[in-house]
């Protein structure tokens, strides 16, 4: 199980299962308590898998060292906004491409750690990214560690989150999109690289770098220049280094150009609510 940011826990039976039927969007994952014979729990189960969110069946004395107050054997990992929906970005990158435009994805791939992620945002929206596209299975949510880390990025780019991310990657090669991965032992010099036309550019994560099947869908991958002894980048920095690469190449003509928004206008968050006290800050 990946590392989680426990700053934002949304616990109980009720509580959760209003997330799930009214803003299914708003769940990074959930913890059910493992062998609970509640059959609410079963039920919140089936919500979540019919929601294609992750769940993980962990003892309770995993949930109760998260959350102090009393869980009945449920809590969700809440993100700090709602995922954009990809079927609706899709239709307005295929219209923005139509009109002469060329859309720029990044792709965070298997990408744990919150602040790493918050800080591929931050750099994405400086250097002119329009979407940024992950997997729901193992990756960081949009919670409030990545929030923070961002800088008020998350709420200036459209953030998407598929089930099937190796399907949508080679949809978007299809497309006509070149898929540039970025890896240490990339076959390609990263300054030497063709980043014309519609791009989808592919980090990997802090141990485990693209994984094999991404890593397959990619048109090419690229590698950064790097001093003699030196044993690899920070994933966000790396990423920050192929963006700028990519615009140094069009002579950062998208950086002073206005360019189509893809993102949802943000809305005012409700505040959750909770059975029992508040969450604790225990981290895994």
């Amino acid at each position: 199980m990946p590392k989680v940011d426990i700053s934002s826990i949304v616990a109980g039976v009720h509580p959760v299962e209003a997330l799930l039927r009214g803003t299914p969007g708003k769940i990074n994952h959930l913890v059910l308590l493992h062998g609970g014979q509640n059959k609410k729990l079963h039920e919140l189960q089936k919500l979540a898998d019919a929601q294609h969110i992750r769940v993980h069946q962990l003892p309770k004395a995993r949930l109760d060292a998260w959350y102090k107050g009393v869980h009945q054997g449920v809590l969700a990992f809440c993100n700090t906004r709602a995922w954009d929906d990809w079927d609706v970005v899709k239709k307005e990158l295929v219209a923005s491409k139509r009109a002469g435009y060329s859309p720029m994805i990044v792709v965070p791939a298997a990408m744990e750690d919150p602040r790493n992620l918050g800080a591929c945002i931050r750099s994405a929206v400086a250097l002119g990214a329009d979407v940024i596209l992950s997997h729901n299975k193992g990756g960081a949510g949009l919670t409030p560690a990545v929030a923070k880390t961002a800088a008020g990025a998350l709420e200036s780019i459209a953030i998407c989150q598929v089930s099937d991310i190796e399907k949508e990657l080679k949809t978007l090669r299809n497309e006509g999109y070149t898929l540039v991965g970025l890896d240490e032992d990339g076959e390609v010099d990263a300054t030497k690289g063709h980043y014309e036309g519609p791009l989808v550019l592919i980090v990997g994560g802090e141990d485990r770098g693209i994984p094999p099947h991404i890593r397959r869908a990619c048109t090419y991958v690229v590698r950064l220049p790097m001093a003699m002894g030196a044993h690899s980048y920070n994933a966000s920095v790396a990423l920050s280094l192929l963006l700028y690469e990519v615009n140094r190449a069009d002579k950062f003509a998208r950086l002073g150009q206005p360019r189509p928004k893809f993102f949802q206008e943000p809305q005012q968050p409700k505040p959750a609510a909770s059975d029992g006290a508040g969450p604790g800050s225990f981290e895994d």
